[in-house]
């Protein structure tokens, strides 16, 4: 049986206006196997995940420029592939009523590496069930 905690070359992209919190989660992330890609800017995110593939986008939920939940949309919209996983130091009903994991700050590395594991490992990336075909039988 494949070992599932290991980390396949995945590529875990990092969004977060804050530089400290970045620089820590690609140091754990990059010490455990996975290829980190960061920034501030969630454009520049966009623009990544077009460029290339990217396994996770880990993204803080409260930043400027655009919120994480605006900025997930957006990547799943390219690239329907990616995973996602939300990082708050808020306990904001807009997370808890998006329905998406999420991983609260502050955490220990090992909450960290341990939560992104459970999230590529997972079969599919997060979906809301989309409504019945009409034209299908139930």
């Amino acid at each position: 049986m494949p070992d599932t905690d290991t980390p396949k070359g995945e590529t875990v992209l990092v969004v977060d206006d804050e530089i400290d919190v970045r620089v820590l989660v690609r140091d754990v992330l990059s010490r455990h196997g996975y290829h980190v890609l960061e920034t501030g800017d969630p454009f520049e995110a966009r623009r990544l995940v077009e460029k290339q593939p990217v396994h996770l986008l880990l993204t803080d939920v409260v930043m400027p420029i655009m919120n994480g939940l605006e900025l997930a949309t957006r990547v799943e919209a390219v690239s329907p592939t990616t995973k996602v996983l939300l990082m708050s130091g808020y306990s904001t009903a807009a997370v808890k009523g998006a329905g998406r994991p999420l991983l609260p700050k502050p955490f220990q590395a090992d909450d960290l590496v341990n939560a992104v594991r459970q999230i590529l490992s997972s079969r599919s990336a997060f979906r809301r069930p989309s409504p019945p075909d009409p034209t299908k039988p139930a």
